[in-house]
């Protein structure tokens, strides 16, 4: 054991509840090809070309001498959609990896079999499965011993398919720990991006040379003609925002969208602005694929906050809605929580805002509101998480799963103010992780 017990019937009742289960059972134990090879400090892990049956590359890591017998998974956020698939590591400021081995977890990670917009049939129901019972089987052959919690995390995109695994499979997983994810409706995600930038393209496509309007028939981002659209598109942008005659425009255009901004940071305008177009132009035309067609609409839509909202209403682009509902459906999460669940979010996440986390505590039953913390990082930036804060929010899963409080080494965090930050935001949700040399 690697933690101190603390307030074992709550986690003995919330787990008495969450065994309510009509989901399917854990994968079978599988028998990989890869195998578990020694690497520096004592870790055993998979070669760098280890791949699930789909394709997907995937990593597993275990210290022998440290195992304490759980299984943290982590998985990919959004990558774009033209790139390769690649193993992620991404979510604080020391590799996740590296935090869980040294905590005394397993760890696997895979890069899904495609990028883009998360398939969750394919990719959760597919591919996480596999690596589940994957890593499983691996340590088992390393370490003699048989694998006792698995953890679901993963930030942004990888929240979302977090929250949605442990949603779908409570029986294979015991808890998850989701990041800054798309979590409360997928929708209003995709209304929040388009509509940033239909108003981004009224009050700016006549000062930004060659800027691409996007219509209903055009693809948000005409790559097919241009390959590099969007870095030419950044450029010119980036331009148009630096200069002080424009000032206004993008004043109005936070007003209207209410895209968040960190007020004691001027460079935080054009990060928010660059960064939701990111995703406009290199996501919109996956999603448009993906559900069959035109997944927003702003028929109807009226919008306020600007110089004047008449022109806007009158001129904004408008969209109507063709894509299949039912394949766009899939994307979303069901509300419906039979494992401990914490999610995490800055209150100024230009990306996915934080309304996302109320959004779909909401949506919650009874059970599943006692199942579900929420944790909220008054900070600018998307998935902008410290160690500390991470690990705050492993330590209530930890306790929720298990019924114990986490031990930290101070390898893990050394600095005194990231263990006060640690104890701090831990306590305020129920935990009492233990720091030790």
């Amino acid at each position: 054991m690697t933690r101190t017990a603390k307030h074992p019937w709550a986690a003995l009742l919330l787990l008495a509840l969450a065994r309510c289960s009509d989901q399917p059972v854990q994968p079978e134990l599988i028998e990989p090809k890869a195998r578990l090879v020694p690497q520096p400090g004592g870790l055993y892990c998979t070669e760098p070309d280890a791949k699930l049956s789909s394709g997907a590359l995937f990593r597993v890591c275990v210290d022998p001498e440290k195992w304490n017998g759980d299984l943290v998974i982590f998985i990919p956020g959004y990558h774009d959609p033209a790139s390769a698939p690649r193993l992620p590591d991404d979510f604080s400021e020391t590799p996740v990896s590296v935090l869980f081995s040294e905590l005394g977890y397993g760890f696997a990670t895979t890069s899904f079999r495609a990028t883009g917009l998360i398939e969750p049939d394919a990719w959760i129901g597919g591919d996480l499965l596999e690596l589940v019972a994957t890593a499983k089987t691996l340590l088992s052959n390393t370490t003699g011993r048989a694998t006792r919690y698995v953890y679901q995390t993963g930030g942004s995109q990888g929240g979302l398919g977090t929250v949605q695994a442990v949603e779908q499979y409570p029986n294979t997983f015991s808890g998850g720990l989701a990041g800054c994810g798309p979590i409360g409706d997928y929708r209003k995600q995709i209304a929040y991006v388009a509509d940033f930038r239909a108003v981004f393209d009224h009050f700016y496509a006549d000062v930004i040379p060659q800027w691409p309007v996007w219509r209903q028939g055009l693809p948000a981002d005409p790559g097919y003609i241009d390959p590099n659209t969007w870095g030419t598109a950044e450029q010119n942008s980036g331009r148009a925002l630096d200069d002080p005659s424009n000032a206004d425009r993008i004043r109005q255009v936070l007003a209207v969208t209410h895209a968040p901004i960190d007020p004691g940071d001027p460079a935080s305008t054009k990060a928010t602005t660059l960064g939701i177009l990111w995703y406009s132009f290199r996501g919109t035309n996956d999603v448009v694929a993906k559900s069959g067609g035109m997944p927003y609409s702003n028929q109807g839509r009226t919008y306020s906050g600007s110089l004047d909202d008449a022109a806007l209403n009158r001129e904004v682009q408008r969209f109507q809605f063709t894509s299949d509902a039912a394949r766009l459906a899939k994307v979303q999460t069901s509300a419906r929580l039979r494992r401990p669940l914490v999610t995490m979010h800055t209150t100024g996440d230009p990306i996915v805002p934080v309304w996302h986390q109320s959004l779909y505590r909401s949506r919650l039953s009874l059970l599943g509101r006692l199942l579900h913390t929420p944790i909220t990082v008054n900070r600018y930036g998307h998935c902008n998480f410290t160690d500390a804060e991470l690990l705050a929010g492993f330590a209530v899963l930890v306790l929720k799963v298990s019924g114990y409080n986490l031990l930290v080494s101070n390898r893990v965090l050394p600095d005194s103010k990231a263990q006060a930050e640690l104890l701090h935001l831990a306590q305020r949700h129920g935990a009492r992780p233990v720091l030790t040399r």
